[in-house]
């Protein structure tokens, strides 16, 4: 946005003369400055909001075609904030999403598969991100998906219980993350997190295997899940259920948690 180029251009013109005095001697320490700088520079982006107004209206989507796909591969990427991922996209449409400031989509056909990408950006920031302040997203329910998460310090909800899911791949740092998977099929779900909280919740219907890696604190529901050896956690039924998942997970700092899903537990507990 015209807005979002000027306040940059701003910052760097503003840091590229203090650096400049300092290297001719006239000020000694440009992070004396630091401070007083940034003060200014968050007033002016506040004084630009008056001027340069978002294009979207609150609650404004988008919406992607489905077109002749056959499978959908998602691939989402956030910085901060929350991302919250649902099946429920309307008949012929691959993604409804919202609207914000800091967001770009691309979509492309590749033979059967439409390849979906979505870059949200901050979602807490001032003119950055959503108007709710949560991006949204509904992607499509009754053909295959592939969904890929890469997101920073964000809260992640996504709720796979109704979405014929058959790889789900997320990457996250500082965050907290909310996954419910798939009640048909058979799903691989990877997590790769820093310091994570990561709640997973399984219909009761969908047998899993669990295997876990640097994970400070695990709580599993040891009845439905029985520990076979120290980084796995498997149902009786594993190898013969159709509908199951597989799910690797490796976590710095972290506290997993894995719980059944009946009725309308998750809503809840969520």
């Amino acid at each position: 946005m015209r807005r979002d180029s000027l306040f940059w251009g701003a910052a760097l013109i503003i840091f590229g003369l203090l650096l400049f005095l300092q290297a001719r001697g006239i000020i000694h320490n440009i992070f004396d400055y630091f401070w007083p700088i940034a003060m200014m520079l968050v007033g002016l982006w506040l004084v630009l909001g008056v001027y340069w107004k978002p294009t979207y209206t609150p609650g404004e989507t988008f919406t992607i075609p489905l077109g002749q796909a056959q499978t959908v591969n998602y691939n989402f990427s956030h910085g901060v904030g929350q991302l919250d991922i649902t099946g429920g996209a309307p008949a012929g449409q691959a993604l409804v999403g919202t609207l914000g400031t800091g967001m770009s989509k691309s979509s492309r056909q590749e033979g059967d598969q439409l390849i979906v990408r979505v870059d949200a950006g901050p979602s807490f920031i001032p003119f950055i991100g959503p108007s709710e302040g949560v991006w949204r997203f509904q992607i499509v329910r009754d053909l295959p998906v592939l969904l890929s998460v890469d997101a920073g310090a964000s809260s992640l909800n996504i709720d796979l219980k109704d979405v014929l899911a058959k790889r789900l791949t997320i990457k996250t740092g500082a965050s907290s993350v909310n996954v419910t998977l798939p009640a048909h099929g058979a799903c691989l779900f990877d997590l790769d997190g820093g310091a994570t909280s990561v709640n997973i919740f399984i219909p009761e219907t969908t047998a899993a295997r669990i295997r876990v890696d640097g994970v400070t604190s695990m709580d599993v529901d040891m009845d439905r899940f029985p520990r076979l050896d120290a980084d796995i956690y498997q149902s009786s039924d594993f190898e013969t259920a159709s509908d199951r998942a597989e799910i690797n997970i490796s976590a710095g700092l972290g506290k997993v948690t894995v719980r059944s899903q009946k009725g309308e537990e998750h809503d809840e507990t969520a």
